[in-house]
């Protein structure tokens, strides 16, 4: 019974204190943001944070037609003017499944976006670097090389440990040219592109697989130091939207493809929902997360697809709820942590449970933060520099602004000045 009340008061006073420093500053951050000469990352839109080696935050959004980035020394409370990405105005995506991305290198800043070319779902897969700490960026170059107006969208960027930088993004070629065949074609398909030189050059567009859905994100994890897993939802039979998973290799082959969930669910349109994954500490292990309306499953579900023989295990219904979705997971000292968002009729939560043996059992959830008005989608950003080594909440709303506050210290109670 201590044991319960303790638990219960230390989550608690974790509510009560996160849900204190959303609110700290919020009525300021509102009132800027009024002024539309002001540029920040309060302000715009679908931010992406990452962390360097130097415990340095770097994080890129959007806001009046311009990709941005901007830094924080200080995990958050304050933060560099922002630098334009893209100097010539275009409509850069910024929901939560289609975001610009960033990425972090010594003094190399990486990042991609989608641009929309049209009201109808078309656009390209966009990308600039800046090889001075973040201080100039070069002209943004599109990605997808087959020069035609039709849908590119939903890119992910990811660096693997070898240093290679593999672009992966939903794609509609395949569908331009069945239609000017007179064939058939469901959805769109995975294509993706290699830099071996720090982003300066990529290789040609490769292709991954056919019929994926068309409006989902692309989640990327490690497959060794060179190869990259990709999992995504994908068209099975007729209208069978569940996922799948593959293994890339820079050279443009995909050595392997497997179904990675077995929800069965049946559904012509795109659900924007997309998976989120990363290793295991069995490297033939990927964590899995991800939403179904499925007939076998409805809501979010975790799961761990083994390579070894091909087949999801220990799958687990987080949230049955109608308001959950969007989860992300993240891995760090041992210990699984999974968030996502869910609307509980009167406020949207982000909630959290953990893992401490590779995700057979799970804790009870926990509410990390909270709010009445609009928000985007939770992301999880890890820490590895010298002077840090935590997992942060990532979080756009419109009563607060951005919020980056640490995930650990709330699951454990233990906040510092």
């Amino acid at each position: 019974m201590l044991n319960k009340r303790k638990t219960y008061v230390t989550q608690l006073f974790n509510a009560l204190f996160i849900g204190a420093l959303l609110l700290t500053g919020s009525a300021t951050q509102a009132a800027a943001c009024e002024d539309a000469s002001t540029v920040s990352v309060h302000c715009g839109n679908a931010p992406s944070a990452a962390v360097d080696d130097q415990g340095r935050l770097w994080v890129a959004f959007v806001q009046d037609k311009h990709v941005y980035v901007s830094h924080s020394d200080d995990y958050g409370s304050q933060y560099s003017t922002p630098v334009k990405v893209n100097p010539v105005a275009e409509d850069a995506e910024f929901n939560g499944e289609n975001r610009p991305k960033i990425l972090v290198d010594n003094n190399e800043v990486y990042v991609s976006w989608t641009k929309k070319t049209s009201p109808r779902f078309t656009g390209e897969i966009r990308f600039s670097r800046s090889v001075d700490g973040g201080a100039t960026f070069s002209e943004p170059r599109t990605i997808n090389d087959d020069g035609l107006f039709t849908g590119h969208r939903f890119e992910s960027l990811y660096q693997t440990e070898s240093g290679l930088l593999y672009m992966t993004w939903i794609d509609k070629r395949d569908l331009e040219a069945s239609i000017e065949a007179g064939d058939d074609y469901s959805g769109a398909a995975v294509y993706y592109a290699v830099s071996r030189d720090g982003g300066a050059t990529f290789s040609e567009n490769y292709r991954v697989a056919n019929h994926s859905c068309e409006c989902c994100r692309i989640a990327i994890a490690p497959r060794g130091p060179d190869n990259i897993a990709i999992m995504w939802r994908q068209i099975f039979g007729v209208t069978t939207r569940d996922h799948a998973i593959a293994v890339l290799t820079p050279e443009g082959e995909m050595t392997e493809m497997h179904r990675a969930s077995y929800d069965e669910w049946q559904i012509n349109a795109c659900p924007h929902h997309g998976p989120t994954m990363i290793q295991g500490d069995n490297s033939d292990d990927y964590h899995m997360a991800w939403f179904s309306n499925g007939d076998a499953h409805q809501g979010i579900y975790y799961g761990r697809f083994s390579f070894a023989d091909q087949q999801p295990h220990d799958v687990y219904q987080v949230d049955g709820g109608a308001g959950a979705g969007h989860p992300y997971l993240a891995s760090k000292d041992g210990t699984l942590f999974l968030v996502w968002k869910g609307f509980n009729g009167m406020q949207t939560d982000v909630q959290l449970i953990t893992s401490d043996d590779e995700g057979r059992n799970w804790s009870t959830p926990q509410v990390l933060a909270s709010t009445v008005e609009g928000s985007d989608h939770p992301l999880i950003v890890e820490s590895d520099s010298e002077s840090d080594n935590e997992l942060y909440l990532s979080w756009k709303t419109e009563e607060s602004g951005y919020v980056f506050t640490p995930i650990r210290k709330q699951v454990t109670g233990e906040f510092s000045d």
